[in-house]
């Protein structure tokens, strides 16, 4: 076993993973090219929803993203790109839009999510601090028939106890006032949680700083060095960082990172928008996800936070107003006292997404000491935690490593090689 780790990366997965090795007794530093506080990890729903956590790539996906290609401000668009890397990925995403790829990504991710809801309490057991929600949830839908095609993507969460009950418009209206008249059925999921994303990153840091976890901020990863087949040392921000062990958990930034240490991954950026609501206008008590909108909204402290979207294509924060007024359209359809004509100032992030849509976890094939700990899509609050169990497990090796193998193997980094990874890997 390793004595000591370095994480790159330093948002909620590398967080957990830091947080996790440092309990198992590593020496463990952080390092991150910004800081605590930024990017996806912090500018996201902040859902704990195994209840949600199907692959992205699904059947029919590809006629739906065709039809809202006309549309800027649809939940699903596309930005036109020639970039190979950018056309490789999305190909490689619709050919796993069938039924077969879809339900082994969620039998795999149902598996993932057996132990999230426990782990997060234990977190605030362990001193972790962050505000932390067991109201459960809403999916709220204009139609019925909406309503079946979430319930049956649900219905294999109820063997690890997450269920989806069925109400009327009526009955989520006694739930949450605020909720319209077009409402027409929705789902109830009481085991579902929430948080404020950048208070549980900051208490993961603190924690870890407990623990004894070294942080270098402002230092991005300029070079991977290596001797033979392991990685002896990382150059971030002009120094150099050895290590036993290195774990690449920096989301979207672990592509061209893996990409330097000889094996490139096909992690791609999705952008998401969103944005704090303070007026008060509209109050919750759960979070409601507003279904044909694809629009999650979050009662946090002192405000309500709406986020939503995914648009590929683009990879940087510039913020399409086109897509917040989507936002704002498809809250007022659901809360209608929520000003349609709202003009929030709004943010994004960029999520770490996968063909497969499924997070890569494990070694990475042709380094002996490297791990991978990224491409949880829109999952990564929701799964930061098992994600640093399996990490965990395989630098332990033996009988703990052994018994998570099931569990881990189809998120192993070795799926990509299939295809001779490195020309396919869409970087």
């Amino acid at each position: 076993m390793a004595d000591n780790a370095v994480i790159v990366g330093g948002g909620v997965v590398g967080l957990a993973t830091a947080y996790r090795l440092a309990q198992d007794g590593l020496a463990v530093t952080v390092v991150d090219a910004a800081g605590g506080g930024v990017g996806a990890s912090v500018n996201n729903a902040g859902w704990i929803v195994p209840i949600m956590s199907a692959p992205v790539p699904a059947p029919g996906m590809l006629g739906k993203a065709l039809r809202w290609m006309a549309r800027k401000d649809s939940p699903l668009y596309v930005r036109p790109s020639p970039r190979p890397e950018h056309v490789r990925f999305m190909a490689g995403m619709l050919r796993h839009c069938n039924p077969q790829d879809f339900h082994h990504g969620l039998e795999a991710l149902v598996s993932l999510n057996e132990r999230t809801v426990s782990l997060f309490d234990e977190y605030e057991k362990d001193g972790v601090r962050f505000e932390y929600h067991r109201t459960g949830q809403l999916m709220v839908f204009h139609t019925r028939e909406a309503m079946r095609g979430y319930q049956a993507a649900a219905a294999p969460l109820e063997r690890i106890g997450h269920t989806a009950v069925p109400l009327s418009g009526d009955e989520l209206r006694d739930l949450e006032p605020a909720l319209g008249g077009h409402v027409q059925a929705g789902l109830q999921c009481p085991q579902e949680r929430h948080v404020d994303p950048a208070t549980l990153v900051k208490g993961l840091e603190i924690r870890c700083r407990e623990l004894g976890v070294r942080f270098l901020y402002d230092s991005p990863v300029t070079d991977i060095r290596t001797r033979g087949q392991a990685v002896t040392s990382v150059l971030a921000g002009g120094e150099e960082v050895g290590g036993d062990l290195f774990v690449l958990a920096a989301g979207v930034h672990t592509a061209p990172l893996s990409r330097l240490a000889g094996f490139p991954l096909p992690i791609q950026p999705g952008k998401g928008y969103g944005f704090d609501d303070t007026s008060g206008t509209v109050r919750l008590r759960h979070s409601v996800y507003l279904g044909e909108a694809k629009v999650a909204v979050t009662p946090l402290s002192g405000r309500l936070r709406f986020a939503g979207t995914m648009e590929f294509g683009s990879s940087d924060a510039t913020i399409d107003r086109h897509r917040l007024r989507g936002i704002v359209r498809s809250a007022h359809e659901y809360l209608p006292r929520f000003p349609a004509t709202s003009q929030p100032h709004g943010w994004t992030g960029l999520r770490p997404m996968t063909p497969d849509g499924l997070p890569v976890i494990g070694p990475l094939p042709g380094k002996d000491n490297v791990l991978v700990a990224s491409g949880h899509c829109m999952l990564g609050v929701t799964l930061a935690p098992m994600t640093a169990e399996l990490i965990s497990a395989e630098v332990k090796g033996g009988q703990q490593a052994s018994h998570i193998a099931p569990t881990a193997r189809p998120f192993a980094p070795q799926r990509f090689a299939s295809r001779r990874g490195r020309s396919a890997a869409g970087n």
